[in-house]
């Protein structure tokens, strides 16, 4: 299959002035800027050949019920209300009003949503001041994902939870843990999957398995004050190339921010700043993960066709999940 080229990340960046690691300009076409980073690697052969995923015709839905994770509003984010309108217009009719913010259940992070804290930028050059600011550049928005017709792509499932539980690793689903890249190499190689460009990397970490059995007296990813601690990707330089030069077009997982918080480093934002900023690379949070990984037992295969149908919201920052995976 005939792929997208592009420079490995020792190479990068190719333009002058870009931040290291970074991709600006690579998906640059006919003195146009790229708005769409590395979702540049699904192309129609990508899908054509993700299509081959389905092969037991079952399909799940990768989203957390709305109103969960509870406490959002523990970390600024106003929690979800559900307004249920009965005999609307006079008729035996009825409608739904709802609240959300679109950071605080199963979602995707679109390029608006976090900009390279040192420079202000966002990927490719846009200024944090003219697209979240003034709002004169809404370029980067989440449209631009419905615009290029959603994500659509051949998803692998990194089933840490199971791993751990077969090597006897013992962890806090709410963190702190650290997965690394051996262990996502050794599960993938376990899997027997082979990475591809254009594959999504979504890594189960069992927090979405934590929130579906949860409360709202139990506690919760998300915590007050600056004291917080989560599993997820640990965001080492050794990791972050190896993304870049796997050509993934996204990577997500069930985790609060896909990455470990903190780092190796005791840092934060590590690999929001090389995906987002960096490369226009998505990432996706809090999925639900259960039910794709009791597929995935079922039938000992772990990868998927994937679909994700972002709201198309203009100059949006971010869109709710809207997930889902066919085997």
């Amino acid at each position: 299959m005939t792929g997208v080229k592009v420079p490995k990340y020792r190479d990068l960046p190719i333009k002058q002035g870009a931040p290291k690691g970074s991709a600006w300009g690579v998906f640059d076409k006919d003195s146009k800027r790229d708005v769409y980073g590395t979702l540049n690697f699904i192309t129609p052969e990508a899908i054509l050949a993700a299509k081959e995923e389905i092969r037991a015709g079952e399909s799940v839905v990768l989203n957390l019920p709305l109103h969960l994770p509870y406490h959002s509003s523990n970390i600024g984010r106003c929690e979800f209300s559900h307004k249920f309108l009965a005999d609307a217009f006079e008729q035996k009719c009825v409608d739904d009003e709802i609240t959300i913010n679109t950071q605080a259940t199963s979602q995707w992070d679109g390029l608006l949503h976090f900009a390279n804290q040192d420079l202000s930028v966002y990927y490719n050059g846009v200024p944090y001041e003219a697209a979240s600011i003034h709002r004169s550049d809404k370029s980067l928005g989440i449209q631009s994902l419905s615009q290029r017709g959603g994500i659509v792509a051949r998803g692998i499932l990194v089933d840490f939870v199971r791993y751990a539980a077969r090597k006897g690793i013992e962890y806090n689903p709410l963190g702190p843990y650290r997965i690394t890249l051996d262990q996502i190499q050794e599960i993938l190689q376990e899997e027997k999957v082979e990475t591809r460009q254009g594959d999504i990397l979504v890594v189960r970490c069992g927090l979405s398995k934590y929130i579906r059995a949860s409360t709202p007296e139990d506690p919760t990813p998300f915590t007050a004050g600056g004291n917080q601690t989560h599993v997820g990707i640990d965001p080492t330089p050794e990791l972050i190339e190896w993304l870049w030069d796997s050509n993934f077009a996204a990577v997500a997982g069930d985790s609060l921010a896909c990455e470990a918080v903190p780092a190796f480093d005791g840092s934060f934002g590590r690999l929001h700043t090389a995906c987002l900023p960096g490369w226009g690379m998505p990432l996706g949070e809090l999925l639900d993960l259960e039910a794709l990984a009791a597929l995935a037992e079922k039938h000992q295969r772990w990868t998927f066709f994937m679909t994700v149908s972002p709201l198309n919201i203009d100059g949006g920052a971010a869109t709710l999940s809207n997930t889902i995976a066919i085997m």
